[in-house]
């Protein structure tokens, strides 16, 4: 989950239903505690409304059988076939009638018909006022049994009705509330990679939008000085590109004046002086060979569209081979290819065949003497796979990447004694990138260089 939107939209979910389940077991238990109470209430004076009906039918028949036989000692004697309180008949003074009365009861007895009701246990007595017969009046008086927890108490922890189809509508709604508020807030992260990413890819014009009412929010503030950082990048790449293009355009008139010169000094000068001017022939190739690169890295850079055509790719893999392998021969190095017949792409001819010709012409410089460079042209798929291998030094593993970077060179191996101009890679990485295809460059476990060159099937 590397994603920020994806952590953003986690965390904020699980915080809302994780929030809203504690709130809901905080506000349920609170509520819960006085609807327990006045269960409990409301269950205890059942109780004792079962218990004064049970006292009263008690006191009646014991008002009874004492006025008829003198004792109740039936109706007492009838309670011990009955779960339930002991019950005894007192008359309407508090003394007791029926036999064994315990003092507690007697004493509370006693106080509840004095009207003391401070005693602890009066509060548990409960007394029902009885007429016998005679009109004479009783009281028949127990000490009810601890009242037993009300049926189907309520539970915390169980659950009411509908709890869970209220959870489910919390946790959509939740979801979604989330889901937006995580998007809109990664919603300026995202142009801000986008843009990123087209100006890796060399859009210098890549920018971000700022929106000017959001100024002090710390993303929007990113876009601007974003922007601000890509419009100095492109200001400056911009510069460079146009001082080296018109560098090289200045020099192509004095070069051609020496070249000029070069001739009649040939004419006029003695045998003895034949070195120097070849050396400074040689020397002025070189540099119009390098002109004539930096003009071509120029038009490249600029992304001029170039004129495209169907072209035979192995025809053309065939004719920069032969070219190098005439060349290389004078080094007693050699050039082998191999090409699948039928492969054809659309671009530009002259700048493939140069590109080309570069990356077999680096390699058959670096490749031992007595070896060859081996290019083998086939097809994969909707592409077309050209490599093309040395049996040189290779290339540190962390400069792999870098040899395709103008005037970038190699250490030791691939110094300027090599007596190149350190452009010829890079003029065939943009020449690849503007036809659609890719190159790459690593190093073999047998030894020796490998360049990949993939393009797109015309």
């Amino acid at each position: 989950m590397r994603s920020i939107f994806a952590k953003l939209f986690i965390w904020f979910w699980l915080s809302t239903v994780f929030s809203g389940l504690v709130f809901f077991v905080i506000a349920f238990n609170l509520r819960l505690s006085p609807l327990r109470d006045e269960r409990k209430r409301h269950f205890a004076a059942q109780h004792q409304q079962v218990l004064g009906q049970a006292l009263a039918i008690y006191g009646s028949t014991a008002a009874l059988l004492t006025e008829k036989q003198g004792s109740p000692a039936e109706a007492d004697a009838d309670q011990g076939r009955v779960a339930g309180p002991r019950a005894y008949l007192f008359a309407a003074d508090g003394t007791p009638i029926s036999r064994g009365v315990p003092p507690r009861i007697a004493t509370a007895v006693r106080e509840h018909v004095a009207g003391k009701q401070e005693r602890p246990d009066d509060r548990d007595l409960v007394a029902v006022t009885v007429q016998g017969p005679s009109g004479k009046r009783y009281l028949a008086a127990a000490l009810p049994r601890p009242v037993p927890p009300p049926p189907h108490e309520l539970n915390p922890l169980r659950p009411p009705p509908l709890f869970w189809l209220q959870m489910a509508i919390t946790f959509v709604v939740s979801g979604l509330v989330c889901y937006f508020l995580s998007w809109c807030i990664a919603a300026p992260l995202r142009r801000l990679r986008a843009a990123t990413r087209r100006l890796a890819d060399g859009d210098l014009s890549s920018r971000v939008t700022v929106i000017p009412r959001q100024a002090g929010y710390e993303i929007n503030d990113l876009g601007r000085d974003f922007n601000l950082m890509a419009a100095r990048m492109e200001k400056l790449v911009l510069a460079h590109k146009q001082l080296v293009r018109d560098a090289s355009h200045e020099l192509r008139s004095p070069l051609a004046r020496l070249n000029v010169a070069l001739g009649i000094a040939r004419k006029e000068s003695p045998p003895s002086a034949t070195k120097a001017l070849d050396r400074i022939e040689y020397e002025s190739d070189r540099l119009n060979l390098l002109i004539t690169e930096l003009l071509t890295l120029s038009k490249l850079d600029e992304g001029s569209e170039l004129d495209r055509s169907d072209l035979d790719l192995a025809e053309l893999v065939e004719e920069v081979a032969r070219d190098a392998e005439f060349e290389a021969c004078a080094s007693d190095r050699h050039v082998q290819w191999s090409a699948t017949r039928g492969i054809t792409v659309h671009g530009n001819r002259d700048f493939l065949s140069r590109a080309l010709e570069n990356v077999v012409r680096n390699a058959v410089k670096y490749t031992a003497e007595g070896t060859a460079v081996e290019i083998v042209l086939e097809r994969e798929e909707a592409t077309a796979l050209l490599r093309v291998r040395d049996h040189g030094p290779g290339v540190p593993e962390e400069q792999l990447a870098d040899i395709f970077r103008p005037f970038y060179r190699v250490a030791e191996a691939r110094d300027r004694k090599s007596g190149g101009t350190g452009i010829g890679l890079a003029i065939a990485e943009k020449t690849v990138t503007l036809h659609g295809g890719s190159i790459a460059a690593r190093n073999l476990p047998q030894g020796g260089l490998e360049v990949e060159i993939r393009l797109s099937l015309g």
